[in-house]
């Protein structure tokens, strides 16, 4: 490849441009950090809300779709075929694993979300006929281990038709982040219709919930402008220079900070109880931010020796 890190694949006559996981911009993975963090938030407000969960969801998208119309300073979005399918990813992600937390106990639902790794790589294997590194399996193996370990303490087998949407939230996420990788799709107009979409859904709900509550509103508040809108903004910069595997390996990271920015709101005092995560939780933790950080440390060393050869 003479040291070029990005590959063209054809099919069906279409060139498919995809960043491999050999990248040499150190830039993309930190705004996908960063837009994770920002997505860890999650867990935490939502605790400060009492509204169901897709009134939740419509708020939080109508925000996050103000915050990108200030960012894009435009209301215009492209009806690309990759735009499409991605801001459909992004609604059923979002939606199947709401529906996914009603049904079945929280851990499951995260957990069986993050088996996206193993569909990108099976998304990559069946469309774009793209074998996955050795170092990218024992990745994905290594944080999923590492999630088991972390949620193994609150797992249950949980309910059938729960574990099910989670599945397919998981599926979902993993096109998110392969969809964002097409020629045809601007992450920015992707995700902005995905927000419109989401909206369109959840606000029917919100108009009949809503509460003149001070602290959900600010709670919801911060959820679509922070959790929601900044960091799509975040993710829509660190994936252009990121390979769909390695952007969804770091997003690991987001379940991990989740209880614990719970914990030291139950210090603080402002969670009327106090949740702290056991050992099992923080060698899990343990075992995902090291696997991540070494195998993005690996892969920059491959790109270093391709480049030079």
């Amino acid at each position: 490849m003479g040291g070029n890190p990005a590959r063209i694949i054809q099919r069906g006559g279409e060139s498919i441009h995809m960043i491999d996981s050999k990248h040499t911009d150190r830039s993309g993975p930190v705004f996908i950090v960063l837009a994770s963090v920002c997505w860890s938030f999650g867990g935490l407000f939502i605790k400060f809300i009492p509204w169901s969960a897709m009134s939740i969801v419509g708020i939080r998208a109508f925000l996050a779709a103000i915050v990108f119309i200030i960012y894009r300073r435009s209301f215009k979005v492209e009806f690309t075929a990759g735009n499409i399918l991605t801001a459909v990813c992004l609604s059923s992600t979002t939606v199947m694993y709401v529906f996914a937390n009603k049904l079945t106990t929280a851990a499951a639902a995260i957990l069986l979300q993050f088996t996206a790794p193993i569909f990108i790589i099976l998304i990559y294997l069946i469309f774009y006929k793209k074998k996955p590194t050795l170092s990218a399996v024992i990745a994905v193996l290594l944080t999923l281990v590492g999630m088991m370990l972390f949620f193994a303490e609150n797992l249950d087998s949980g309910a059938f038709w729960g574990n099910i949407m989670a599945l397919i939230s998981g599926l979902s996420m993993a096109g998110v982040y392969v969809c964002n990788k097409r020629p045809d799709t601007n992450p920015e107009n992707a995700l902005f219709l995905g927000f419109m979409i989401n909206t369109c859904i959840g606000l029917p709900f919100a108009l009949t919930e809503v509460t003149p509550d001070i602290n959900a509103w600010v709670a919801v508040a911060f959820l679509g402008i922070v959790q929601v809108g900044f960091a799509y903004i975040f993710f829509s910069k660190g994936i252009k220079k990121t390979s769909a595997l390695l952007a969804c390996l770091i997003s690991a990271i987001e379940p991990i900070l989740n209880p614990i920015w719970v914990m030291l709101a139950g210090i603080l005092g402002f969670l009327p109880e106090l949740e702290i995560p056991g050992l099992f939780a923080l060698i899990g933790g343990i075992v995902i931010i090291l696997t991540v950080v070494g195998y993005n440390i690996w892969i920059e060393k491959t790109a270093v020796k391709d480049k030079n050869s």
